[in-house]
């Protein structure tokens, strides 16, 4: 039995899906919501202005900013009882660590799909996960809903 699930989390309606369905077929296992940001969205900061040159007190002031961004925006998406949690660096890699850490049974990836031509020759990060994740895998993409489903989606998808 599943006991404790890591839902990768990129805001869209793809990771809205996977969400639901985790909490469909998971619904005793504890969820935690994990986002990704990369360094340069940290650098970028806040108003989106490049900031090559920060010093490392701002540059700390910056990470725990897009930590509290990313943790608040997790918050909305979670129903209660779902832990929420924000790492830095390369999603893949950081999900699967994350994933590894936390002794999760199963890694839950929502995607928007392409073609077989193009992950032939770009890869992707949900192959890399797939393929480097110490726990099985679970990807969503173009299901189709159920009505139980749908009412597990968050708010605002």
């Amino acid at each position: 039995m599943l006991q404790r699930v890591i839902i990768a989390i990129d805001f869209s309606k793809p990771a809205a899906e996977g969400l639901a369905v985790a909490r469909e077929h998971c619904p005793e296992a504890l969820m935690r919501l994990v986002t990704v940001v990369k360094p340069s969205e940290v650098a970028a900061g806040a108003s989106g202005a490049f900031s090559a040159g920060a010093s490392p007190l701002h540059s700390k002031d910056m990470r725990q900013a897009a930590e509290e961004k990313g943790l608040e925006r997790l918050r909305a998406w979670a129903i209660e009882g779902e832990e929420c949690a924000v790492v830095f660096g390369s999603a893949p890699e950081e999900i699967a660590r994350h994933a590894r850490e936390w002794g999760a049974d199963l890694i839950v990836i929502g995607t928007r799909g392409r073609s077989q031509l193009v992950s032939m020759l770009s890869g992707s990060a949900t192959e890399w996960l797939i393929r480097n994740a110490h726990v099985p895998v679970m990807v969503v993409h173009d299901v189709e809903l159920s009505p139980s489903m749908r009412e597990k989606m968050p708010p605002g998808v």
